[in-house]
């Protein structure tokens, strides 16, 4: 059969991305404003970091509000692959000039509270760079109470806060304390239960977690001032186990105690995969956005996890109307792409969701995103 050059390109631009078109959203109506999500970025090794987006830029042109995770912090770093920026773990910072892939694509705040925002040396070197070009960030400062500062952007008159936190933290060296600066902390404790049935030798223990209470304590005083100043208040949490598709228990409980405290929608990375999506009164808990932009050669990362979800919050009457993700895969080129969950690769993805998501919201595909029902 043939298939002449027109029909090639309608059936290639309606798989996934092109770079001169925005993602056909469903019409929600000319008095609703749009929020845009990501998980983990990381910028590294671009020659043209400006072009990191360059296959969403039209969607994030079209959004009203664009925040994401800023895995990879712009402290520049070693260029010798046998070093490492950080000694316990195999990690390079990304260098000052990979910022350009944030400035070009219009993203309004980032969250810093990482894993690999390590030591502190580095996080202040990168919200450095930040500040130079404008980009406005959260879940990091000269110390506490700068890291526990939101961003609240207005916007023909809808007012959308922003916070993030990180439950994966170094023990010393990387928490934002009363002197010393840092990323904002979740404590979280972990407990080991031996198994039910003590004559297997070899058999795990059954993991327990929960959230330390002084630190619940200020993170909801932290939601709550930041309610009562914004009308939509979206949190972010770096948090989890990296690699794995079933949140950790602590996650249910910090999503669902901020959103007690007035949160909006919380959205969640470092597992780099797949997650649950929760609704919790209403609102939902996003687990894991999985990766989008991510450039970490040196450890494979940019190939063992190639899988994301961008969100499309919609706003209506300060209200959110609908939450709807699409698909995102970068292929062998490295590059990010958003794709149709209705057919072939997207169709593969959604699947992937579906099957990490027992007991979690309904999901249903619309047009060419992946509807949260059950949102109130």
């Amino acid at each position: 059969m043939k298939i002449n050059l027109l029909t090639l390109l309608f059936v290639i631009s309606s798989t996934f991305a092109t770079a001169q078109d925005a993602w056909p959203f469903q019409d929600e109506g000319s008095d609703t404003q749009s929020i845009i999500l990501l998980g983990d970025n990381n910028f590294q090794y671009r020659k043209n970091p400006e072009n990191a987006f360059q296959y969403l830029m039209p969607t994030l042109e079209a959004a009203d509000f664009r925040f994401l995770n800023l895995e990879g912090p712009f402290a520049g770093g070693t260029d010798d692959p046998k070093k490492s920026d950080i000694p316990h773990k195999n990690w390079r910072h990304s260098n000052p000039d990979q910022v350009a892939a944030l400035t070009a694509a219009n993203i309004d705040a980032v969250g810093v509270a990482n894993n690999v925002t390590y030591p502190w040396q580095a996080l202040t070197r990168s919200l450095a760079v930040l500040d130079s070009v404008g980009i406005k960030h959260v879940g990091g400062g000269e110390n506490i109470t700068e890291a526990h500062q939101p961003v609240i952007i207005e916007r023909n008159g809808l007012k959308v806060g922003f916070m993030q936190y990180a439950a994966t933290v170094f023990p010393t060296n990387h928490a934002a304390t009363e002197l010393q600066p840092g990323i904002a902390e979740i404590k979280v404790h972990t407990a080991y239960q031996p198994p039910k049935n003590l004559d297997k030798p070899g058999q795990p223990p059954y993991v327990i977690t929960w959230l330390d209470e002084e630190s619940k304590a200020m993170m909801v005083t932290d939601i709550e001032k930041l309610k009562a100043k914004a009308d939509i208040v979206i949190v972010s949490y770096h948090w989890g186990v990296s690699g794995t598709t079933t949140p950790v228990s602590y996650q249910s409980e910090i999503g669902k105690a901020v959103i007690d405290a007035g949160a909006d929608l919380v959205f969640g990375h470092g597992p780099h995969k797949y997650q649950k999506i929760e609704i919790h009164r209403g609102k939902p808990i996003l687990h894991s956005l999985g990766q989008a932009v991510f450039d970490d050669i040196r450890s494979d990362r940019n190939t063992r996890h190639r899988e994301g979800l961008l969100a499309n919050v919609q706003i209506k009457d300060k209200q959110i109307l609908s939450v709807s993700l699409v698909p995102t895969w970068r292929d062998d080129d490295n590059e990010l792409r958003l794709y149709d969950p209705d057919t072939g690769k997207g169709r593969e993805l959604f699947g992937y969701l579906q099957s990490v998501n027992e007991g979690g919201a309904n999901l249903e595909i619309k047009g060419k995103e992946i509807i949260i029902k059950g949102l109130k």
